[in-house]
């Protein structure tokens, strides 16, 4: 993906000064940068008009026929025609755009290597171009600050569930944020979340046991997750891109015990533990229930034990086994529309 518009960008630069047609797989890579939903999909959104959102792209008449006769919306598919009304880009989401092509053209390939390398030599990231690119970058990341809340943690059913951090000699295994021997206290943002981290594909009755826990003090964490409403909480662009490139975030195989997918997001754990990051807030890589894609949950990994926190052991829910069944539920429910009616 990353390879292929680095492509259109040198294609759209070459029709430029060749004064030649732009391929209409060129035109609609570069339409869809400029809009986001339709009135089909995001009807109160949707205020401009396709035409003057594509202006900047300055059809020749034969461009602009190919181009509406295969354009689509790229949230939900449906056909956009000219005049259809659209929900543009802002201006700062245009330049965040524009720093994605600019990233694409100059470290794209770079990226890649650089996770091939982390497979092969997990180690020694510091020794390629890129790890000390993003080491770099890590220099100038945010701080995040979580206020005192409650998360909820997951167990499968024990005889005394055991929801508090590991210490250094009971962390058998790597996690996506974690080494062997490196603490790494994964907790949820709510029970659903929660339940598919550790389920990783809940079935119909599958028990489950979840706790909450208050976390008492605040902590500064890295903000690794999605970017909604303009608020990015990373603060460096290269970091920026690798998150938005899944390399954070990269779904695992449950038969695979290798997971190199977990290279990158390690390394990046590491330099967040050595600029003093007590943590990571990060986007959940399980689906959502298949009704609501909107509906995703994201977590918290701890790198320390916190001292001032509290597991309510005489709360803990109880799912599956003829009792609630959490699976069947949406991750956030969508209330239905005269639910909604009534609360506004």
């Amino acid at each position: 993906m990353c390879y292929e518009a680095t492509w259109v960008v040198s294609e759209e630069w070459m029709a430029i000064r060749t004064h030649r047609s732009r391929s209409t797989r060129m035109l609609k890579i570069s339409a869809t940068q400029r809009f986001h939903a339709c009135e089909v999909c995001l009807k109160n959104e949707a205020f401009d008009a396709v035409d003057d959102v594509l202006a900047s792209l300055h059809l020749k008449q034969r461009e602009s026929k190919r181009l509406f006769a295969n354009l689509t919306c790229p949230w939900c598919g449906s056909e956009i025609e000219q005049g259809s009304l659209v929900a543009a880009y802002t201006r700062s989401e245009l330049a965040q755009i524009a720093l994605r092509k600019k990233f694409d053209v100059l470290h794209a390939r770079s990226l890649a290597d650089f996770r091939e390398f982390l497979i092969n030599f997990p180690m020694l990231g510091a020794e390629h171009p890129f790890g000390r690119m993003l080491a770099s970058s890590m220099r100038r990341a945010k701080k995040t600050i979580l206020e005192p809340r409650f998360w909820q943690r997951a167990t499968t059913p024990q005889t005394k569930p055991n929801f508090g951090p590991r210490t250094r000699p009971e962390i058998l295994r790597a996690n996506r944020f974690n080494q062997i021997g490196q603490v790494g206290w994964y907790l949820g943002c709510d029970n659903r979340t929660a339940m598919v981290e550790v389920l990783r594909a809940p079935k119909t009755g599958q028990p489950v046991c979840i706790a909450n826990v208050h976390i008492r003090e605040a902590v500064d964490v890295l903000d690794l997750r999605s970017v909604f409403y303009g608020n990015d909480g990373i603060g460096h662009w290269i970091l920026r891109n690798v998150v938005d490139r899944r390399f954070i975030s990269e779904p695992t195989s449950d038969t695979d015990d290798h997971r190199p997918q977990y290279r990158v997001p390690q390394f990046v754990a590491d330099l967040a533990r050595k600029r003093n990051f007590r943590g990571i807030l990060y986007d959940s890589t399980r689906p959502a229930a298949y009704n609501n894609p909107e509906a995703f949950g994201y977590n918290l990994v701890l790198f320390d034990p916190i001292p001032a926190h509290a597991i309510d052991e005489d709360k803990v829910v109880k799912f599956g086994e003829g009792e609630t069944d959490l699976s069947s539920l949406e991750r956030w429910p969508i209330l239905p529309q005269n639910a909604v009616s009534e609360a506004s």
